[in-house]
């Protein structure tokens, strides 16, 4: 039987001091299609967060690679490390596609969590 793998609010990154948090003391990690970035949250489940340069694009094509980046991360959510901020960003150049998102997110996000942990 599946489970429900809803994206609901309580996984996301949404205020700016959250953001800020992640950008002032966040390890990152990062590859061809994106950097991830990560810091301790308190909380037990991970949460996602997503910054798109507006030198990636115009609106419609940086809101299709949240889009990509937010359904990614929807489904490996129960494989990453719980307890994280993430903060993904695309990389300039790259091609998003959701499967690629995730093998990037299951190789990045533990490798950003173990470097916050470490801090």
């Amino acid at each position: 039987m599946m489970t429900k793998q809803r994206a609901t609010r309580r996984y996301r990154v949404r205020h700016r001091a959250d953001f800020a948090r992640v950008f002032a003391a966040g390890q990152s990690a990062r590859d061809e299609l994106v950097t991830v970035m990560a810091v301790a949250n308190g909380l037990r489940q991970a949460r996602l967060g997503t910054a798109v340069s507006k030198r990636l694009g115009g609106a419609v094509r940086r809101n299709r690679m949240k889009r990509l980046i937010r359904e990614a991360f929807r489904l490996i959510r129960c494989e990453l490390p719980g307890g994280y901020d993430y903060v993904v960003l695309p990389r300039s150049g790259a091609r998003l596609t959701v499967g690629g998102l995730q093998e990037s997110l299951r190789r990045l996000a533990p490798r950003a969590a173990d470097k916050a942990a470490t801090t």
